[in-house]
């Protein structure tokens, strides 16, 4: 029974035990069941979330606006995101394989070494971002620079097996930042090596920075001065209350050309002119004030000696005035003196010149008496010329010198030129000519044509004198101003003389003053350029002249004259232009001696009034109202028609030497 019992009692407890297993392991089937579910729902939410991450890495990966780029660390390119292939101008798939220092950066293959060494270097540095900076080429010529952060991707085991860099191009930053540098050590030296001083203060004008050139001035180094110093230290005791009394009175002004007196280090002095303006904050607090600084030193000296010399000047324009009064009024006593002495001296000269004359053509005059009357008559002319230019001078120093205008044309004025010079320079065998005639024709002009040619004939006169052999040439420029009632007008007159030093070319236009080959080669006063300096400035206008030793000279003056708007018609009919150079007036022949015969007796049957008149009329060259006077000659005279047409045609040579035959008092 007990057995049965206990037998029982074991498969009871046997059944139990079999029965809890049985719901643990139905609870455990059924919880591994829940927990499988459940992982597979969180690896599905995962999945989902790397898939979704992997498509935001895809997207900043083609859609970045930088260079990406995925390699090996054997230097193979994995991948480059789109920005990369446009900026190396490369294929991805051209690009994948390919070595990433060789060709895609395009290094040399001879520097290729160092950029990936410089690459090696990252793989042994602990960091997770790594940055770079080196240069890139794409082409040939097209050199980049760029920043790279390189991340580098390990394996489970810890071993590299990728290298993620990311590249900005940050080349025109780079050259921007050059060039700011450069900009900042332009100006750093334009500060530092400025012609003036340069400093600032702080608050309690202590410096607190000043350039070299203030530094070099005072003998201080940068480090002896700068936060130890303040300005009041480089001030002498007199400086430093001027300054103090200043700033003051105008604590908020800038300071302008304020004269302080600095010490140096070795306790010498200078003088500066100081320019200061003070700097505030948007409260109005005072900030920093910086300052201009002059050296004057030489400007004070220079101003203590002028003030001397000053005191002394004054006494000697005292001096001066007194003999600068004393010196005019002799010299105006001296003009009125020779202005009267030469009116007195010209009238008994020209009866001496005129009875000379009228003896060398008297036929009882004995021949060894001829020379002697031939030399009074040179003497008497030369010594009037002298008389004149005295006059003449007399008159511009007084004051007295009066502008008197005419109408004329400039073909009027060189054939008087031509018909006064041209038998004398043919006499030397020198020819005379105009050149370019074409310009002078259709001007017409008012001026005072009378100055005008008396500084013609003295330079005429002079080339003349100074040339045996060559060229004389007389050129006239017109510059025409159209908006003004004036033209400029050029004379020119060139030979081909003896020429003038250069070193006495600056006095040849004093008074009295004659070069060393001109005093030796003929007689004169030395006044005559002098008259014509002093006529052209009289005129308005100026003289000019070069020269060369045995070569020539060229002188040349320019004045304004006025444009006739209305030209009179007979001014027209007497300007129309004859000979324009001494090879057109021809020799004299015989027949012209006989025509100069037929004139003769026409004048000597003339009346004595009307013979006079002829004869000065051709000495003036006023060939038009001579016209008119024979036109009223109602007679057939041979005479009076030969010298018609001799006026007519402006035979020089013939009408000079009939005036030359004639009696000068006619």
């Amino acid at each position: 029974m007990i057995d049965e019992f206990l037998a029982i009692l074991i498969a009871s407890g046997l059944l139990f035990v079999g029965y809890y297993y049985h719901n643990a392991y139905r609870r455990e089937r059924k919880l591994r069941l829940i927990l499988f579910r459940k992982n597979l729902s969180n690896s599905e939410e995962i999945e989902r979330t790397i898939r979704e991450k992997e498509k935001q890495y895809q997207d900043i990966y083609d859609t970045a606006n930088s260079i990406i780029i995925r390699w090996s660390p054997d230097f193979k390119i994995h991948s480059i995101n789109p920005y990369a292939e446009e900026f190396f101008q490369i294929n991805k798939e051209v690009a994948e394989g390919k070595d990433v220092v060789l060709d895609l950066f395009q290094i040399p293959f001879e520097k290729s070494n160092e950029v990936k060494s410089q690459l090696w270097n990252i793989f042994h540095r602990p960091e997770q971002n790594i940055r770079q900076e080196y240069d890139v080429f794409i082409g040939e010529n097209d050199k980049r620079t760029v920043t790279w952060s390189n991340r580098i991707l390990k394996n489970e085991f810890g071993y590299p097996y990728e290298v993620l860099s990311i590249g900005n191009d940050i080349t025109n930053r780079k050259i921007a930042e050059e060039n700011l540098m450069k900009s900042y050590e332009r100006i750093l030296d334009l500060y530092n090596n400025a012609p003036c001083g340069y400093h600032s203060l702080d608050k309690y004008n202590t410096i607190v920075s000043i350039n070299d050139t203030e530094l070099d001035w005072l003998g201080y180094g940068r480090e002896e001065i700068v936060g130890n110093l303040k300005f009041s230290d480089l001030l002498t005791e007199s400086s430093q209350d001027k300054y103090k009394l200043i700033t003051d009175s105008f604590p908020n002004e800038n300071l302008t050309g304020v004269e302080l007196e600095f010490i140096r280090k070795d306790k010498s002095t200078f003088f500066v002119s100081l320019n200061s303006t003070a700097t505030y904050d948007k409260k109005g607090n005072f900030v920093i004030s910086k300052s201009t600084v002059f050296d004057i030193t030489d400007r004070k000296l220079a101003e203590d000696k002028l003030n001397e010399y000053s005191q002394k000047i004054q006494l000697q324009n005292t001096r001066l005035q007194k003999a600068v009064e004393a010196a005019i009024k002799a010299n105006r006593s001296k003009s009125v003196f020779f202005s009267k002495i030469t009116h007195e001296l010209r009238t008994p000269l020209h009866a001496v010149i005129g009875f000379s004359q009228i003896l060398e053509k008297d036929p009882n005059l004995p021949n060894h008496l001829k020379g002697y009357v031939n030399s009074l008559y040179e003497n008497g002319v030369h010594l009037l010329g002298m008389i004149n230019d005295i006059l003449d001078l007399s008159k511009i120093e007084a004051g007295k010198m009066t502008e008197s205008k005419e109408r004329f044309s400039l073909v009027q004025l060189w054939d008087t030129l031509f018909s006064m010079f041209s038998y004398r320079f043919s006499e030397k065998s020198i020819s005379f000519e105009l050149l370019n005639p074409t310009v002078i024709e259709s001007c017409y002009y008012e001026a005072d044509l009378q100055k005008i040619r008396q500084i013609l004939v003295n330079l005429l006169g002079n080339a003349l004198k100074f040339t045996n052999q060559g060229s004389v040439s007389l050129e006239i420029q017109i510059q025409r101003t159209p908006e003004h009632s004036f033209d400029t007008v050029k004379f020119i007159v060139k030979d081909s003389g003896i020429g003038i030093p250069n070193d006495q070319l600056h006095s040849i236009f004093e008074a009295f003053q004659q070069t060393e080959q001109g005093s030796s080669y003929k007689e004169g006063t030395g006044l005559g350029l002098s008259i014509c300096h002093q006529l052209v400035e009289f005129l308005g206008g100026s003289i000019y002249v070069k020269s060369t030793i045995g070569e020539g000279s060229e002188f040349w003056f320019e004045i304004p004259l006025t444009r006739l708007e209305i030209i009179p018609g007979e001014l027209v009919q007497k300007s129309k232009i004859g000979p324009i150079h001494t090879k057109e007036l021809g020799g004299t022949t015989k027949l012209e001696e006989s025509e100069e015969e037929f004139v003769q007796t026409f004048l000597n049957t003339s009346a004595p009034e009307l013979k006079r008149e002829i004869l000065q009329l051709i000495r003036i060259q006023n060939f038009g109202q001579l016209i008119g006077v024979l036109n009223t000659i109602k007679t057939e005279d041979k005479g009076k028609n030969i010298l018609e047409q001799k006026v007519k045609n402006k035979k020089y040579k013939f009408l000079i030497d009939l005036v030359q035959s004639s009696n000068p008092l006619e």
